[in-house]
Formats: structure tokens, C-alpha cells, sequence
């Protein structure tokens, strides 16, 4: 596994709930979530608990409670008209924390692959 990972995510607020576009990385041993609107959490993995994979995310995401705060994620663009990180947006973004790299580019029905292959490196992660 690598010694950091960057990847584009979508924070759900429910079936029909709004979605918040960001970025979630792992560095150092340290989890980072990101969005439009600044760092939401950046600290220790130990400190990420009750992390689940639900069956109707079908492999694409998961929910974890963080600080008290129950989030849930999906590594694929959850609809078409879901808001979007364009890539200004990203590099602005991961100035934030200190990684390398930029994320893959992932989203849309064709990348599903990609987007489980992301769901599997983040629960190798998340389980340790």
C-alpha cells in the first residue's frame, strides 16, 4: 500500500439529501476530509470509529463517525447533477495539507472499477 492516497469523494446527506464534493486523504497516518468549504477533519485514523460498508453503496463508498459526527461516503458521483471538484478547485484544496499528488479522476458510470478498486484501498485503510 502506498504511503498516502488522494481521492475525490462525495459526502451524502441521505438518500435525497445534498452532496458535498471534496476530498479525502490518507498521509502519514493522518485522514484528511476537504471540501469547497475548508478542512472538516484532519487527524489521527485511530480516531475514525464505527466504520461500515453499506450493502446499498454497492462497494462504493462508506459511513464512518468522526468527532461524534456520523459522515457518509461515496468514491462515485452519486448522480449526474452532483456538484463537482473541478481541478482548480483541487489543486486550491490540497494546499491545504501536506501531500504530492493529485487525485485520480474518478465519477462517472464508466469509472466503476476505478471507483471500487478506490472503496477497496480505503478499507484496507480504515481496518488497518
Amino acid at each position: 500500500m502506498e504511503k498516502e492516497l488522494v481521492s475525490k469523494v462525495w459526502q451524502l446527506s441521505g438518500l435525497i439529501g445534498s452532496v458535498i464534493p471534496g476530498i479525502l486523504i490518507w498521509n502519514e497516518g493522518q485522514v484528511a476530509f476537504i471540501t469547497q468549504e475548508g478542512i472538516q477533519f484532519n487527524l489521527p485514523l485511530a480516531e475514525i470509529k464505527d466504520v461500515k460498508y453499506p450493502f446499498l453503496r454497492m462497494g462504493l463508498g462508506f459511513d464512518a463517525v468522526v468527532n461524534g459526527k456520523k459522515y457518509k461516503f461515496s468514491f462515485s458521483k452519486p448522480n449526474p447533477s452532483a456538484p463537482e471538484l473541478d481541478d482548480t478547485t483541487g489543486d486550491q484544496l490540497l494546499r491545504l495539507v501536506n501531500v504530492g499528488r493529485f487525485w485520480d479522476s474518478i465519477g462517472t458510470f464508466k469509472n466503476l472499477k476505478a471507483d471500487k478498486a478506490t472503496t477497496k484501498n480505503w478499507k484496507t485503510i480504515l481496518n488497518g
